[in-house]
């Protein structure tokens, strides 16, 4: 290699100009990526949803929860505030009510630190599986969805309804149903804190140690899923697991909204249009390796807006996107226990 040694301010010239040179097609390429892409997505968007869709969950419960954690008594469920702290302490109530059993490190939570504050935690609770392997439990499916949001800023609250008090209205109505038709895998249903200052909560997972990604088997993730964008809700995920796909397909067929897997694949695949893979809690655990679907919708004019408000939900929706979120869970638990 003495030769390459002697002449490498010529190869790196060379290896300079041919990018230079190369540039404007790349462009071009990333370009006709992202046209192609969104071509992809209009040709796999559902003309129709099903006619009947499953009624296991009540929307007035889900609404009432809803209502509770975007009021503008929350504040904007600052992560660490009075307002985060109190939305803590309702979910905490939830959890008992319902019965679940305390799986934080400190009963129900899992207490973090971060930069701003010191009063940040998750919030645990556990349905037991009712299956063993080998005399063991299953390995664990994870549903999650963030409780905070952005505050108050400049004497206006940021109310968060879509963002996320939906999906964390429908973790506690799902974790309700789960108690009284248990399933074959343990479930960790997860509230996490400061998912909107760098998804911190769900990083603190494991970079405390405290969740071993060998012991975990899948995440569902909801945030963002009350408000009707085109009668859409993206399934994020399906192109890293791609057994998912099929499974997607399946509910689909009893879901009340379009489903589309999207927005998860690299600019090389993908171009110019969003990948969502790491853009919400689901992104620690893709990074573990751990197979993940993030259902949400697409950003919309009250998106980290104060006019995210309880009285923008559209109802029909947002109860048909938490039945589909349901009937997946469901689906991911017989199919793994198959397996």
């Amino acid at each position: 290699m003495a030769w390459f040694r002697r002449f490498w301010p010529f190869w790196l010239a060379f290896v300079v100009l041919a990018v230079l040179i190369a540039w404007p097609g790349r462009l071009a390429y990333l370009n006709h990526l992202t046209v192609k892409e969104a071509e992809r997505i209009v040709a796999i968007t559902p003309t129709e949803v099903a006619a009947v869709i499953p009624a296991r969950l009540s929307i007035e419960r889900l609404m009432a929860d809803v209502n509770w954690l975007a009021a503008p008594e929350r504040e904007g469920r600052l992560a660490g505030s009075a307002g985060g702290l109190a939305t803590r302490e309702y979910i905490i109530q939830r959890f008992e009510e319902l019965g679940l059993q305390p799986g934080g490190s400190d009963g129900y939570l899992h207490p973090f630190n971060t930069p701003s504050t010191e009063l940040t935690a998750n919030i645990i609770g556990i349905i037991p599986g009712t299956e063993l392997k080998k005399g063991k439990p299953l390995k664990t499916i994870v549903l999650s969805a963030h409780y905070d949001h952005l505050g108050v800023h400049n004497g206006q609250i940021y109310h968060g309804a879509d963002d996320n008090a939906s999906g964390t209205a429908a973790i506690l109505e799902i974790a309700r149903y789960l108690m009284e038709y248990p399933n074959k895998h343990p479930i960790a249903i997860m509230a996490l804190d400061h998912e909107e200052r760098g998804l911190r909560g769900s990083r603190a997972l494991f970079s405390t140690e405290f969740l071993d990604p060998n012991t975990l088997a899948f995440n569902l993730n909801l945030d963002m899923i009350s408000r009707d964008t085109n009668q859409t809700l993206f399934a994020v995920g399906t192109y890293h697991s791609p057994w998912l796909a099929p499974l997607i397909r399946r509910v689909q067929q009893e879901s009340g909204v379009k489903l589309i897997m999207a927005h998860d694949k690299p600019k090389y695949k993908a171009g110019y249009t969003p990948d969502w893979t790491n853009s919400s809690d689901h992104g620690p655990f893709h990074q573990q390796g751990i197979p993940f679907i993030y259902f949400g919708v697409a950003d919309h004019p009250d998106y980290h807006q104060p006019t995210d408000t309880a009285d923008r939900v559209d109802v029909d929706f947002y109860r048909a996107a938490a039945e589909t979120s349901l009937s997946l869970l469901l689906l991911v638990d017989q199919v793994l226990a198959e397996k």
